[in-house]
């Protein structure tokens, strides 16, 4: 049997797979399609520079199927992964990947997100969640509202920008408008979609001259915060209707 070593810093949101191994080998060896890991010189600079730059971080080794990968969510950035916004080790190593300054950021509104996302996924996994039939309707709007943003490598104008952080704040109006008109106080989506206005705060109340200011021809880090903290929220959303769906 077979496992993914990967080096994970949770400050940063960003995981480098380092390989696999497996788990009756002795002496164990990480190994990549190369060979050994520890052979390959592009994989041995990917990883002292991520020790290097994450000193003093929270950095953790672990394997897919240890129990930390279970935090590992889609604001992390795997370095080698599959997704548009994931570099090569080369890019890595190199600097060369579009998008770095985004993705390596702190994001204060995800991290916020984040954390209240945690208590109301173990609610909704173990039973104790609870809602009313009529959110169906409402979970439906909102689902259009926190779809993924584009790459953090993709370069957009003015015009993008301040639409972009619009539907940001649209999408925080119709969380305080479906909290305020919720049918059952004692369903968990109201404070839930309080809890997630009250996140996105800070980014709706930056001026729109403000966004535009330093950014180089990407999104603001402020809005590209925002819209992948939405995308958190709306995998949560997808997961309350496949529930309507099975209940129903």
């Amino acid at each position: 049997m077979s496992d993914v070593a990967s080096l994970i810093c949770w400050d940063c949101s960003l995981v480098l797979n380092l390989g696999w191994f497996t788990y009756s080998a002795v002496p164990r060896r990480i190994v990549t399609e190369s060979g050994t890991a520890a052979s390959d010189p592009v994989a041995t600079a990917a990883v002292w520079k991520f020790l290097a730059e994450h000193v003093y971080h929270r950095v953790e080794l672990a394997g897919e199927q240890s129990p930390p990968w279970d935090h590992i969510d889609e604001d992390f950035t795997e370095v080698d992964g599959d997704l548009a916004d994931s570099p090569t080790l080369t890019e890595y190593v190199d600097d060369t990947w579009e998008g770095r300054h985004l993705l390596l950021q702190p994001r204060p509104v995800c991290a916020a997100v984040r954390a209240l996302l945690a208590p109301l996924e173990e609610a909704r996994e173990s039973g104790r969640w609870t809602s009313h039939p009529a959110e169906e309707a409402a979970v439906a709007e909102l689902l259009p509202l926190t779809r993924w943003p584009l790459s953090a490598g993709r370069r957009v104008d003015d015009t993008e920008v301040l639409a972009r952080a619009t539907a940001v704040g649209r999408a925080r109006a119709a969380f305080d408008r479906v909290a305020t008109s919720a049918c059952d106080h004692r369903s968990d989506l109201p404070a839930a979609l309080r809890a997630w206005s009250a996140a996105l705060a800070p980014t709706t109340d930056i001026p729109p001259q403000d966004l535009l200011k330093d950014r180089d021809g990407f999104m603001p880090i402020a809005v590209f915060d925002a819209e992948r903290a939405l995308g958190l929220i709306g995998k949560f959303l997808d997961d309350i209707a496949i529930d309507f769906s099975e209940s129903g």
